[in-house]
């Protein structure tokens, strides 16, 4: 077994630039399937408004700007797909309301309307297929926000463990009575020197003792 004896090499401390890159490279290819998702959205949602007959009450998917996040002290919106249903009001005009929880349903699908006319196996499969995209896209929109709720409170509280810790290490820095860091030859030295002191303190007590 061959043992090198060439020293290790000393990195300096920096920031994790790999692992930083490596999260934004994430995050925007989660931002980039998002986008994707609403592309495939609108399309599937253009046949539904094809297929599905135009009747009270019709199924759509309406991209508007919906929720918000905070960012700082300000509230940013992002342009998102909403489900709602397309009402026929008294003065003829259609007008779109979102879902709200007064719309029981086990699958969207079950809000549909023109059950029955030979259309209906379309409109079901394009409903079926953009709540399922719909998920995918809450799955990622979710993810996207466990990072934003959650991290910043983990972070404040390791800042200030670690501005503890700072303060702790500086105490138990007096606490180190041999410096094995400067030399392990001088640390060695050092404990030899302790030791002949403390054999020479006892010995001097026993004389004493003798005498007495």
């Amino acid at each position: 077994m061959v043992v090198s004896t060439k020293p290790e090499k000393i990195f300096k401390l920096a920031l994790s630039e790999g692992r930083i890159k490596g999260a934004q490279d994430m995050v925007h290819k989660i931002g980039r399937a998002i986008y994707r998702l609403d592309l495939t959205i609108e399309e599937w949602n253009e046949q539904l408004k094809r297929a599905q007959p135009h009747r009270n009450g019709r199924l759509l998917v309406s991209f508007m700007k919906n929720s918000y996040v905070r960012i700082g002290d300000l509230r940013v919106y992002d342009v998102e797909p909403v489900v709602g249903k397309m009402v026929h009001m008294k003065s003829g005009a259609w007008r779109f309301f979102k879902l709200t929880s007064r719309d029981k349903y086990q699958n969207l699908s079950d809000l549909r309307v023109g059950k029955g006319l030979p259309s209906d196996k379309l409109v079901i499969r394009l409903i079926d297929g953009l709540e399922d995209m719909l998920k995918e896209r809450a799955g990622l929109v979710q993810t996207l926000a466990a990072l934003r709720t959650g991290t910043p409170g983990k972070i404040a509280s390791i800042f200030a463990s670690c501005e503890r810790r700072s303060i702790e290490a500086i105490g138990l820095s007096h606490r180190v009575k041999i410096d094995w860091a400067v030399g392990a030859a001088a640390a060695e030295m050092a404990i030899t020197a302790r030791r002949r002191d403390r054999y020479q303190a006892v010995k001097e007590k026993k004389m004493l003792l003798m005498k007495m």
